[in-house]
């Protein structure tokens, strides 16, 4: 059973997004395309996978694998990633959080989307009330609120 698991999750992880039509803004990120729920869901795949691979329950080749998959998710993945990251401060690992965190700090860092810094701001740590990890929550709502106010100062208008 474990096996087919793993299977169908390594089949998952390399599978490309599929590309059709234009895709239409995500309402709560508009620099983000809309994602559907299957693709969510590989993401999340990603991710687990991920956090498997570092919490040392995911060796050799297949967590090779996961560690190559994440570390290539882009910014489409930034609703995946603070769910991942909300996640990962609830385990007692302190890797898994500090590594998406890292991810995450490099999009909330570059982004010029505004709404998407705000759902940053209101999500990442949702959920978390205790955690050894409420330092790394706190920065990347600080980096999202610093990064928002820098762009308003600068006069970017919220994206459509």
């Amino acid at each position: 059973m474990n096996a087919c698991l793993l299977l169908l999750m390594l089949a998952i992880a390399q599978e490309p997004l599929e590309e059709a039509s234009p895709r239409r803004p995500n309402p709560l990120a508009p620099s983000l395309a809309l994602l559907t729920e299957e693709e969510e869901a590989k993401l999340d795949a990603i991710i687990d996978r991920f956090i498997a691979y570092d919490t040392g329950k995911l060796p050799g080749p297949e967590g090779k694998e996961a560690f190559r998959a994440f570390h290539n998710l882009g910014p489409e993945a930034t609703f995946a990633l603070i769910r991942g990251m909300n996640k990962s401060a609830l385990i007692d690992h302190s890797c898994p959080a500090l590594t998406i965190a890292r991810k995450l700090q490099s999009t909330l860092r570059t982004t010029q989307d505004t709404r998407l810094l705000e759902y940053a701001k209101e999500n990442v740590g949702l959920g978390v009330e205790r955690s050894r990890h409420m330092t790394a929550i706190k920065e990347l709502r600080l980096t999202a609120t610093t990064r928002k106010s820098q762009l308003v100062r600068g006069g970017v208008r919220e994206l459509k």
